[in-house]
């Protein structure tokens, strides 16, 4: 069957560990976004399924995606799944939003559309974590999945802010910072925010005013570099940088994003990394009067050497 889609279809990734609040998250999203038609996919790994029959005013499908067997590769399953949603749809959806289980590790989830046909069939909006703010410090001390939902995370969802006192949220704050400092926090009540804020989320307005050089705290396990650049940069140079940097050094790195202005081009181009997979494209034009410059923002764990990676990423001019 021919699909429908003239573009890709924006995808918003909903994480967060257990009893965050995710799914009132996603009905008040759908309750606000009446006028497009969207899709829903529900991970499950309970022999029985909940959350999507707490689901209120989808104006698509939902699909509920299980857990596989251990014959399967759960990712290259959803992969399929999410490439024959795109070609045989019967009508057109506009959005398709994704609620991750509570154990769900974001790394493989992020890494899934920037590989195949999935660039070219969707759009990845952003990962948004919701937190707990009642219990959040607690399982980010105990549990991995949390901190990486976390570390992944463009956007956090700060939930039940009305179960804590303010005490307990600046520390939640401090942690979610030293773990992430790029994502923006929005506070919430039953996951009310500001939906322009959190679900279109522009890569360039995210990270045109970073900081180059962030400073590192002795025992904190995640880290994040900024590299800026405002002089044109060689495209070809840049190419090689990038694939030498992943090849040598993408298993530290978790993540990464960012922009560049190449000379001689009037376009501005994206790309997201997560680990050693990378995709990068042509986002639009530079708008008169913008200032063009390039960033790039690294985080892992046990980075390369910071004054060495900016040095190489200005020799790319």
């Amino acid at each position: 069957m021919t699909h429908y889609h003239s573009k890709p279809v924006g995808v918003n990734v909903i994480g967060g560990f257990l009893g965050a609040g995710k799914t009132t998250f996603l009905n008040y999203i759908l309750e606000e976004q009446k006028k497009e038609r969207t899709d829903v996919i529900v991970r499950e790994y309970g022999a029985v399924s909940i959350d999507d029959k707490l689901l209120k005013n989808v104006t698509g499908h939902i699909h509920v995606f299980p857990g596989v067997t251990v014959h399967d590769d759960p990712q290259l399953v959803l992969y399929d799944y999410l490439h024959k949603l795109y070609s045989d749809a019967a009508q057109p959806f506009d959005r398709l939003l994704m609620e991750c289980s509570g154990l769900d590790m974001p790394e493989s989830l992020v890494h899934l559309f920037l590989v195949g046909h999935m660039p070219v069939h969707y759009r990845l909006n952003g990962y948004i974590a919701v937190v707990d703010a009642e219990y959040g410090l607690l399982n980010l001390e105990e549990f991995e999945v949390a901190r990486q939902q976390v570390v992944f995370a463009d956007a956090i969802v700060l939930n039940k802010v009305d179960l804590a006192d303010e005490e307990q949220l600046s520390r939640l704050e401090e942690r979610i910072k030293e773990l992430n400092g790029m994502a923006e926090i929005y506070r919430s009540s039953y996951g009310r925010v500001p939906l322009k804020n959190v679900l279109n989320i522009s890569l360039y307005s995210q990270l045109k005013d970073l900081k180059i050089g962030k400073e590192r705290k002795p025992m904190q396990e995640i880290h994040t570099i900024v590299l800026s650049e405002t002089r044109p940069m060689d495209k070809e140079k840049v190419n090689k940088w990038l694939n030498r940097l992943f090849e040598e050094e993408g298993n530290k790195i978790l993540r990464s994003k960012g922009f560049f202005c190449f000379a001689g081009d009037d376009w501005r181009y994206e790309f997201q990394a997560v680990r050693k997979s990378f995709h990068s494209k042509a986002d639009c034009l530079w708008e008169d009067g913008e200032e063009r410059k390039s960033t790039v923002v690294l985080i892992g764990s046990n980075l390369p050497d910071e004054l060495s990676l900016r040095e190489s990423f200005s020799d790319c001019i």
